[in-house]
């Protein structure tokens, strides 16, 4: 049900950065709402890739870094956890490395901060949903 939801509100994302990219500056919402979902809890990568495959197809008209950015997540989250522990830093730097792949599609440093600041909190409220689906 959490993946359902998450994936609806990523479409939703996309549908507003479609919409109101020329007014104003925003957060890349689907983005930072699938990065979220993938820092949370790593096995979601079964289902996050796949629409973060469709975000850079939608958005970018390619698949590009930030897909292979997202791709490589899982892999470092394994890696790290296994040599250093699972912990909050480690996840950090992975989530500003896959904000910064934004940059290259010419993103603004205030859309990347506005969605760097919605990843965090959307992330918190993955990470306690899934702790009560397990408890």
């Amino acid at each position: 049900m959490i993946a359902l939801s998450v994936t609806l509100i990523a479409l939703l994302g996309m549908s507003l950065n479609l919409a109101f990219s020329a007014s104003l500056s925003q957060p890349d919402w689907a983005m930072a709402v699938l990065l979220a979902a993938i820092l949370a809890h790593r096995n979601n990568w079964i289902w996050v890739l796949p629409c973060a495959f469709l975000h850079d197809v939608i958005l970018h008209w390619s698949f590009g870094s930030s897909f292979i950015v997202m791709a490589l997540i899982p892999l470092a989250m394994i890696y790290l956890d296994k040599h250093l522990g699972p912990g909050i830093p480690q996840r950090v730097l992975i989530m500003l490395a896959a904000i910064l792949a934004l940059a290259n599609w010419g993103w603004t440093t205030q859309a990347l901060l506005l969605t760097l600041c919605l990843c965090v909190p959307v992330w918190y409220q993955l990470t306690g949903l899934y702790a009560q689906t397990t408890a």
